[in-house]
């Protein structure tokens, strides 16, 4: 079983980082290689992350959360797919819960604030590749239990209140979803029941709070 410490021991594990920063990227490649890891590559978003994932099929991938052609939970999905076993870490300055969960989701090991200290990085690498279906994060717990208690909206309430953060007319809303407007009204009661409240501003003040929906 291939392990952190087995990089200092010759068994020369490869390495990928992607990460947009270049001083933060040097940074971390400096802090690893003191700690005995050799063979470390380097890209600077997803779309040279996945050349660079096939071209030297590293044992470890450490990415940043934000990267210049988006968020790299697809990098990690195509990634899993391709290599079942691949140690991955996500580094991220985010606090959001939310993110929690979607890093899960994607097949990442585990989800490290870029606060953290290179042991706490080194261990989460050591469990990514003893249990690569392993996940863990500070907080988890409590991200997994305020997902489950999200409100359950359907696709149409969802896209109602899309439209009522924008601050349309209810009449409008209903011009724009091809629905009547007492349709609208039924759902509007729904929403309202589902997240506790009676009055648009604190629906979509809640919605938003909860990451069900989003300003675009």
């Amino acid at each position: 079983m291939l392990t952190a410490n087995s990089a200092a021991e010759g068994n020369n594990l490869k390495l990928l980082i992607v990460e947009d920063h270049p001083i933060v990227r040097q940074g971390l490649i400096r802090a690893l290689e003191a700690n005995g890891f050799q063979g470390i590559h380097e890209a600077g978003n997803c779309a040279e992350g996945r050349g660079q994932l096939a071209k030297i099929n590293p044992d470890i991938l450490i990415t940043d959360l934000h990267l210049p052609d988006g968020l790299s939970f697809e990098l990690i999905q195509w990634a899993r797919e391709i290599k079942p076993n691949l140690a991955i870490v996500i580094l991220t300055v985010e606090n959001n819960s939310n993110f929690l969960v979607a890093a899960a989701q994607s097949g990442a090991n585990a989800l490290i604030h870029k606060s953290a200290s290179i042991t706490h990085l080194i261990k989460a690498i050591e469990l990514a590749l003893k249990a690569p279906q392993s996940f863990t994060a500070e907080g988890l717990g409590e991200a997994i239990r305020r997902e489950r208690e999200k409100p359950k909206l359907t696709p149409r309430e969802l896209e109602i209140l899309d439209r009522l953060i924008s601050g349309d007319e209810l009449q409008v809303i209903a011009n724009q979803l091809f629905i009547s407007l007492p349709t609208i009204k039924t759902h509007l009661t729904s929403i309202y029941r589902k997240l506790d409240t009676d009055n648009r501003t604190t629906a979509v003040t809640r919605a938003l709070a909860l990451g069900l929906v989003h300003i675009k």
